[in-house]
């Protein structure tokens, strides 16, 4: 679930938003998403979730410290380092079983005929076993099983003859390390990394507001509720990233009352909201696919917040009241699968034929 990359604001290094300090700052404008996005409280649904068949769906972040996905996560201590991958002849002469306990890359690049292994090489490159815990490409499988439809097993065979029996999470490992390291598709962010630890004087004083909470429930309402489609959250406010798959959310407005001192001058009124907000979380790998079965799995935060309100009933701000909030939200849409990765389009549509 957690990993070590960095999301930086890229939207707001190309686009210039005007700051309205009475609103939000600029990293936490809701239009570096939408600028069509609806405002009215009394519009927006209290309740929404995500409703892309087939998508949504869990799997492992791959820790850095285990190898990241070439670990032999069906095989016996599944190693993840200096690993012994087969020649053509011994290849050849492995069982499928054998070669079902592979990592998702000596499988991949035993597919391509590429007896070199020039994934394995690159991933072993990015794993480090003295690395936190918490590091590995969780900001690869969050987009990805947004994005695409989770992948059945299935048995590929190469140009040598050799069949290769990928499970679910081979190809998930796959697809989350292509959007780890490879997608360039354009990706909005909304609010900013905190770089601040765990202590006892931090949890006094926390990391900032960062995603402003009258923007997030604006975003939320309308990706969720009216667009009926997810999007990406660390849900650590801290610097640890949790980078989640946001899946659905649950709210309900506590108390209406005036705008409070310090709310936007736009402000004439506000409302104390309570949201229950869903995400997929992470699982160990799994050879068959984990939709609609009881091993795919999601987690809740309750948030609560304020939001305010202007004569018009358009949200123009907001406050965290509660000490669990996201750091920052983000978005990356679907990506064409291209270089050493445009043979893992063929993998993928094998495996989706349902």
């Amino acid at each position: 679930m957690k990993n070590i990359v960095l999301m930086t604001a890229l939207a707001l290094s190309t686009v210039s938003f005007a700051q309205d300090k009475e609103k939000w700052p600029d990293y936490s404008n809701p239009a570096i998403v939408s600028s069509t996005f609806e405002l009215r409280m009394d519009k927006l649904p209290l309740e929404g979730h995500h409703d892309v068949p087939h998508t949504g769906w869990s799997d492992d972040y791959w820790p850095t410290q285990l190898g990241s996905i070439n670990r032999r996560w069906t095989a016996p201590g599944q190693p993840g380092f200096d690993l012994k991958s087969p020649n053509l002849a011994i290849a050849k002469s492995m069982s499928e079983k054998e070669i079902s306990q592979l990592a998702p890359t000596e499988k991949y690049d035993l597919w391509r005929g590429r007896y070199d292994y020039p994934l394995v090489k690159r991933v072993d490159g990015n794993a480090d076993p003295k690395a936190k815990d918490w590091a590995g490409i969780c900001n690869g499988w969050s987009p990805a099983s947004l994005n695409l439809k989770e992948p059945q097993p299935i048995v590929m065979t190469n140009a040598d003859g050799i069949k290769i029996p990928f499970g679910s999470s081979d190809i998930k490992a796959l697809l989350s390390f292509y959007y780890a390291y490879e997608v360039n598709t354009p990706t909005q962010q909304i609010g900013l990394r905190c770089f601040v630890g765990r202590g006892l004087r931090v949890l006094a004083r926390g990391c900032g507001d960062d995603v402003n909470a009258g923007a997030f429930h604006i975003i939320m309402a309308n990706k969720l509720g009216l667009e009926r489609k997810g999007f990406l959250a660390d849900v650590d406010r801290l610097k640890e990233v949790w980078n989640q798959p946001i899946t659905g959310f649950t709210s309900k407005i506590l108390q209406s009352r005036p705008a409070s001192s310090g709310a936007s001058k736009q402000a004439v009124s506000e409302v104390l909201v309570q949201t229950d907000l869903t995400y997929g979380s992470e699982i160990e790998p799994q050879w068959e696919a984990v939709l609609g079965t009881s091993i795919q799995t999601y987690e809740k935060i309750e948030l609560e917040y304020t939001v305010e309100l202007d004569a018009q009933g358009k949200i123009v701000g907001g406050k965290w009241e509660s000490w669990i909030r996201p750091d920052f939200l983000w978005f990356r849409g679907k990506a064409p699968f291209t270089g050493d990765f445009k043979d893992l389009e063929k993998l993928y549509e094998a495996a989706t034929q349902y």
